[in-house]
């Protein structure tokens, strides 16, 4: 589904909290007699804890990741709610246009476009 670069990312962009590092891993499994397994595994590295997520899917293995440092957290925290609304958002925008949806706000190239025009105007009056 998702190369190395791409997996790793999709992890640094759907976490929002404090971490020195993050790690991201693709584990493909074949069996001689022709079973598959592709497990996906997201690891968030904050001081001395490591709050890890595993999954068949790569935005499961990020949820829980994030979930888990969601759960570390002493409650209510309003960075562990940022966390998780982020990695919601973010998770739910690659989905989206993983399967084809089209964007919600326009691209860079349309921005551009239109300041561009904004300038040009300007300079006329």
């Amino acid at each position: 589904m998702f190369t190395a670069l791409q997996f790793s990312q999709l992890v640094a962009a759907a976490w929002s909290g404090p971490a020195a590092c993050h790690f991201a891993t693709i584990s493909h499994y074949v069996a001689p007699d022709g079973y598959t397994a592709t497990r996906y595994s997201a690891s968030y590295h904050v001081g001395a804890a490591c709050h890890l997520g595993e999954g068949p899917c790569p935005f499961e293995a990020i949820a829980r990741a994030v979930d888990a440092f969601a759960a570390s957290r002493p409650v209510p925290s309003l960075l562990a709610a940022v966390a998780v609304a982020h990695a919601a958002q973010v998770l739910g925008t690659a989905a989206r246009q993983l399967a084809g949806a089209p964007l919600r706000r326009p691209g860079f190239a349309v921005r551009c476009r239109r300041h561009r025009a904004t300038r040009l105007q300007l300079r006329r009056a």
